[in-house]
């Protein structure tokens, strides 16, 4: 860290501005360490992560009672309905035609996310997929039904730890519960990659903690230079 403040100084920056902080962040603790420093670390919202078990029926008995039930009929259900596959996107894959697909679905149902994908972000989500699939770390999973795509989760893996970043979904499966469903088999896959936890990232969405996701604070930290 102070290698990092003498370059900062360096190029006329007198105060940095860290958001949404892990508490087991490098950062967070580099700077809580410093003596000479005197950082503002305020609460700023909250992510959910879930620990993966090595089994996925270990997993489900760490929902609630009625959250297992809940999730066990949606698959009954979805399984019921007719052919479904659920594929990753691999190497032989024609990724460019992929990552099209997951930013059609994206957009699909929701106005807010259509205008927050404009051409800057989408070129921006262009770039993103193509490096993690360049790193190995790309996870983008489609749930199709009846050969046609009606879900999508973008995901990275990094040290045994599963990220979901983002997703989307076609409203007309929603009595299938695509949207959940497609984030559920993200996690059991990763459960079957080796995987040993799930970070849902930012956001307190209710259905995190609906599938087992519990609740992490994240920090702002501020300090002069």
């Amino acid at each position: 860290m102070d290698a990092v403040a003498a370059h900062l100084k360096d190029e006329g920056i007198r105060r940095l501005d860290l958001g949404t902080l892990h508490p087991e962040s490098f950062a967070l603790r580099g700077l809580r360490a410093l003596d000479k420093w005197e950082p503002t670390i305020e609460p700023d919202e909250v992510t959910f992560e879930a620990e993966l078990p090595g089994d996925w029926e270990d997993y489900l008995l760490q929902l609630n009672g009625k959250q297992r039930h809940e999730v066990r009929r949606k698959l009954r259900r979805l399984e019921t309905q007719g052919a479904f596959a659920y594929r990753m996107t691999g190497p032989d894959d024609d990724l460019d035609k992929a990552t099209e697909q997951f930013l059609r679905l994206f957009q699909l149902n929701r106005q807010d996310k259509a205008e927050f994908m404009n051409d800057t972000m989408a070129a921006y989500f262009r770039a993103l997929i193509a490096a993690l699939a360049e790193q190995q770390m790309l996870r983008l999973f489609f749930l199709e039904v009846a050969g046609e795509a009606a879900a999508t989760v973008l995901c990275f893996d990094y040290g045994r730890v599963r990220y979901l970043y983002n997703s989307g979904y076609d409203a007309h499966y929603h009595d299938l519960s695509v949207g959940v469903l497609s984030k559920l088999l993200s996690i059991r896959t990763g459960i079957e990659a080796g995987c040993r936890r799930y970070d849902f990232l930012k956001g307190a969405e209710v259905y995190k903690k609906r599938i087992g996701g519990r609740e992490v604070p994240l920090f702002r930290c501020k300090t002069e230079l």
